[in-house]
């Protein structure tokens, strides 16, 4: 007698990028909505989500693809398009380990319904190096410093990160707003930009060694580096 065996199949997801890295890709997408679109490089989900892996992913995330050493400044031109809800954040993350995203150090600056008045200088990584890196809630985020500022939503600011002999230093269109001591000896990794509750609009990010520039993007190109989950089918080997 013939026996008849029901072959099933399983759907599983399967991390596959659509496109190869290209060299013009200089940013990776870690959390968030992210379009390039008029040469800005636009985030418009806006809310940010508690995923509690990481601090970088507990916001709307783009890093670098690579990390950077050698350098004195960082400059961002960036517009709060529109709150979403409160409180609001924007952070500029630095010195982002180039093994896990968890080592940070960044200013953030936060605020309300009206505007952003508070920026703080934090730093945050694993709390027990002991367990595995998937593991929620092991993170911790320390506040080093702050100070008062004033951001206004739909404005258009420059925010520059300078690094004068040990000290990280937050200036807002030129002002001085926050200088912190650094605690270690080096400021090398990734860099990167956040937001959270915030829609936001990018037109130019620049990093300087002195005068000379060693990188810079003014998102004339899409350079944001995505991956999405493709679904694959695989069939399951027959009973002999």
């Amino acid at each position: 007698m013939k026996k008849k065996y029901l072959v099933f199949s399983i759907i599983f997801l399967v991390a596959v990028p659509l496109f190869s890295q290209e060299k013009y890709h200089k940013w990776m997408r870690v959390a968030g909505k992210w379009e390039i679109k008029d040469s800005k490089a636009f985030e418009t989900r806006g809310r940010g989500l508690d995923w509690n892996y990481y601090e970088l992913l507990n916001f709307n995330t783009i890093l670098t693809l690579k990390g950077f050493n050698n350098f004195t400044s960082i400059d961002y031109t960036v517009n709060l398009v529109k709150r979403v809800q409160s409180p609001t954040e924007i952070m500029f993350p630095f010195a982002v380990s180039e093994i896990d995203f968890y080592h940070i150090y960044a200013f953030k600056i936060t605020g309300d319904f009206w505007n952003m008045d508070r920026v703080s200088f934090i730093f945050s990584d694993r709390l027990d190096k002991t367990k595995p890196f998937e593991t929620k809630n092991n993170i911790f985020v320390n506040e080093l410093a702050s100070a008062k500022c004033k951001v206004k939503y739909d404005k258009v600011y420059n925010y520059r990160i300078a690094f004068e002999e040990k000290n990280a230093v937050l200036y807002i269109n030129g002002d001085k707003i926050l200088s912190a001591p650094f605690p270690e000896n080096s400021y090398n990794g990734r860099i990167g930009i956040s937001s959270r509750n915030v829609k936001i609009a990018v037109d130019k990010i620049e990093i300087k060694n002195g005068d000379k520039t060693v990188f810079e993007d003014d998102f004339n190109e899409d350079s944001i580096y995505v991956k999405v989950l493709k679904a694959t089918v695989v069939p399951n080997a027959k009973e002999p």
